[in-house]
């Protein structure tokens, strides 16, 4: 933008929006991503100086839209700032996130990104029941500070982006969580997720998750298969009611 605006100096800039040359020097050279104020004032500035929009645009189109993405852009840079900031993302167990990916490897409202999945690319949705919901109902099991997986959405940055700027309401994401469990093969993602609940493998026990589960499950006839065995036999897994039973069970597994 800077450049299709002809390269003006900081000074220009800066006595173009009422600024000190060293703070619009800072907010080009700086890596800390400049004040919000402060950004767009440039961007608005830059974009008055541009005489050549591209064919069939006006100078009135192009101002517009690229104001537009320019406050984009802004709410993207500074939720990785403060992510990068964190350091540790928010605790989400492994079974958790791996049910989260399979379930929605891309991005969940948006195409493909080619972005390998990162820790805070799971992100907690609002609870609008919880506070409906009296308190020692609201969450059961070893972990009771552990978030709901029906809470958690896998959203690229740009989307991250779109909900911090109110373009993504929690009402559209909620539903696109949701269009998650209706997916293909859904039901076998979720009977991974049950099977390391009961394996012991989630760190988070909660009744009402599970009933949810077993819901999904027991939809799927070739999920909702009848009890299996593992070990040898030594484990008997009962999906449909959520048990787990060690023991010496017959086993037609010579392996």
């Amino acid at each position: 933008m800077h450049r299709r605006a002809g390269l003006p100096s900081v000074r220009e800039l800066a006595e173009a929006i009422g600024k000190s040359p060293s703070g619009v020097h800072n907010a080009f050279r700086l890596a800390k991503v400049p004040e919000q104020r402060l950004t767009m004032a440039i961007v608005d500035r830059l974009t008055l100086r541009v005489r050549d929009w591209g064919v069939g645009i006006s100078q009135e189109t192009g101002i517009e839209k690229t104001l537009r993405r320019f406050v984009r852009l802004w709410f993207q840079a500074k939720q990785e700032e403060e992510l990068a900031a964190q350091g540790k993302p928010p605790h989400v167990s492994d079974a958790t996130r791996r049910l989260l990916f399979a379930l929605s490897p891309e991005c969940s409202m948006s195409h493909p990104t080619r972005q390998l999945p990162r820790p805070h690319d799971i992100v907690a949705l609002e609870d609008p029941a919880a506070a409906k919901t009296p308190a020692f109902l609201r969450k059961t099991g070893l972990r009771p500070e552990a978030p709901n997986p029906w809470h958690l959405i896998h959203l690229c940055r740009g989307c991250q982006a779109r909900r911090d700027t109110g373009e993504l309401t929690e009402a559209e994401l909620r539903a696109a969580r949701f269009a998650l469990d209706r997916r293909p093969g859904a039901a076998r993602h979720y009977a991974a997720y049950h099977d390391q609940v009961l394996l012991g493998a989630e760190e988070v026990i909660d009744m009402n998750v599970m009933g949810r589960v077993q819901v999904i499950i027991k939809a799927d006839p070739e999920v909702a298969t009848p009890p299996y065995t593992l070990n040898h036999g030594e484990l008997s897994v009962d999906r449909a009611h959520g048990l787990l039973d060690w023991g010496d069970h017959p086993c037609e597994d010579e392996h």
